[in-house]
């Protein structure tokens, strides 16, 4: 973060303090110290995705159900968001399912252990459309580097976006970034086979265009 100590350190309080309590929340205690995501899980958790903005909790959830083997990681800054998720979860008695609700642009790389995912989500981020408001875009090379840091190798990053000027930019900072590899195309218009949240199913029926991008960290 570029931004002072001072800062850094109420940014830090504000962090930790959240008005949601559940066993299932992860919540930072200490600064340096970084969450043990294997204790975190039930012990027949073999692989960890993460989804960074995970909504209302849609896609997690239908993945979750039907992996039991894989331990899903929520981030999302949004308390409500979280509860209605949690109430899912609870519905459905899936134990693989845990939350964070730190905002990952600031303090996401202090958190989580190096190369502990399979796999990491990020469907619609803000596009923050204005001129003046695109540095605070979530994808940015230094947030690539943490997201390639995070993976493991040969571990996959699945981003999607309805804001063609913020795929182009993403198309871009991909092919600048060759520490991802892309497979059979750089960006495609369907993912079948992928749980649909209802912000995507919303744009789909707005007529929006979704691109979809797949990429693997290279080993």
């Amino acid at each position: 973060m570029l931004v002072s100590p001072e800062i850094q350190e109420k940014l830090w309080k504000f962090t930790t303090k959240t008005s949601y309590q559940s066993d299932y929340l992860l919540q930072p205690k200490e600064r340096g110290k970084k969450i043990d995501l294997k204790k975190s899980f039930p012990d027949q958790i073999q692989n960890f995705v993460l989804e960074l903005g995970s909504g209302w909790g849609e896609v997690a959830i239908e993945l979750a159900k039907n992996d039991h083997q894989t331990g899903y990681l929520l981030m999302e800054k949004k308390v409500n968001r979280i509860i209605h998720t949690e109430k899912q979860r609870q519905t459905l008695g899936l134990t693989n399912i845990r939350y964070m609700t730190v905002n990952f642009q600031w303090f996401f790389d202090e958190l989580l252990e190096k190369e502990i995912f399979d796999e990491i989500i990020i469907n619609f981020p803000d596009p923050w459309p204005k001129k003046k408001h695109r540095k605070n875009r979530l994808m940015q090379e230094p947030m690539l580097e943490q997201i390639y840091d995070l993976l493991k190798p040969g571990g996959k990053l699945l981003f999607a976006t309805d804001y063609g000027p913020y795929a182009r930019r993403t198309i871009s900072l991909f092919r600048k970034f060759p520490k991802f590899v892309w497979d059979k195309k750089e960006y495609e218009f369907e993912r079948p086979g992928f749980p649909v949240s209802f912000f995507e199913a919303e744009k789909r029926n707005e007529g929006k265009r979704i691109y979809y991008m797949n990429r693997t960290k290279a080993k």
